[in-house]
């Protein structure tokens, strides 16, 4: 992937729906070379584009970050954790824990008893837990949607169910789909997504050929962590940021083109008052990315409203 390429899949992990026009126009570039390269990257399966539902909304209260010690091969275990409903990503990393996985359940228990789970495989020697306690920064997850004041409908559900499976879907299509004029469906996807029921955006596959590296950050800060999180929300390739319970204060990801954005990156946020430490780990493999959660919950409160 070329920096061209890099500076498309950021662009588009901000916003999945951005334009032809308006990125060629941000990047200054032709709107064919734009629409070119995407297509490409889409085609080839190093990009998706797809709408991902807030947790919250699908009654996933709790989150969590784990990274687990192996011993032997690890197939085994990714198989196992792949088989689980609660996973959302799992990583192969380096360092002293070989998986990195993120978690979502309803509840606390229902957690306990994943973590348990994944503690009884026999290739799991050690499991470290932490907590998330509030979601900065994600491409999935944007501030907490107001659910009180959610009033979803079929329809609505129907468009997030197309956008999970194709983010840059043409409004002419999701209308001829659902049964809907084209303006109702613009303004029912815009009234989701300024409500943070969901988020469009790219996820990219980092293969072994590629130059696009991801890496994981722990950091302990002394006291606040307002300026760590500042730095953080202004590093380009800032992919998550997450306020935790547990041994770091937080969790973050970045994507970079090179060794020397990543040493860049990292040397700045040493370089704070307020940062005790920072621990990294390379993701070397990302097994999967499953964002796309079952509507099924919301289809049965829908039901029984009547």
């Amino acid at each position: 992937m070329n920096d061209f390429e890099e500076q498309l899949v950021r662009a588009l992990q901000q916003d999945g729906r951005a334009s032809f026009s308006g990125l060629a126009k941000d990047l200054g570039a032709t709107r064919a070379t734009v629409a070119t390269r995407v297509n490409a990257m889409i085609d080839s399966g190093q990009l998706r584009v797809v709408a991902a539902v807030h947790p919250r909304v699908l009654g996933l209260n709790c989150l969590a970050h784990i990274a687990i010690r192996l011993a032997g091969d690890p197939a085994a275990a990714i198989e196992a954790l792949d088989a689980m409903e609660s996973p959302v990503f799992i990583s192969q990393t380096t360092g002293p824990y070989q998986l990195a996985a993120e978690l979502r359940t309803p509840t606390m228990s229902s957690l306990y008893r994943q973590i348990e789970l994944i503690r009884s495989l026999p290739q799991v020697t050690a499991v470290e837990v932490l907590i998330y306690e509030r979601v900065i920064r994600s491409l999935f997850l944007g501030a907490e949607p107001s659910l009180p004041d959610l009033d979803l409908n079929e329809a609505d559900l129907r468009l997030i169910n197309l956008l999970q499976h194709d983010g840059r879907m043409s409004l002419a299509d999701m209308a001829a789909q659902i049964g809907l004029s084209v303006s109702a469906c613009r303004a029912r996807m815009h009234r989701l997504l300024e409500a943070n029921v969901m988020q469009i955006g790219a996820i990219r596959r980092r293969t072994e050929n590629s130059q696009a590296m991801a890496f994981g950050l722990g950091i302990t800060t002394d006291g606040s962590e307002n300026e760590a999180i500042g730095y953080l929300q202004g590093l380009p390739g800032v992919e998550f940021i997450v306020k935790c319970i547990g041994r770091f204060n937080l969790v973050a990801t970045i994507g970079v083109a090179s060794l020397g954005e990543y040493q860049r990156s990292v040397a700045g946020l040493r370089r704070l008052g307020s940062v005790a430490s920072v621990d990294t780990w390379l993701h070397t493999e990302i097994v999967l990315e499953r964002y796309e959660k079952s509507l099924d919950a919301l289809v049965d409160a829908i039901t029984a409203r009547g």
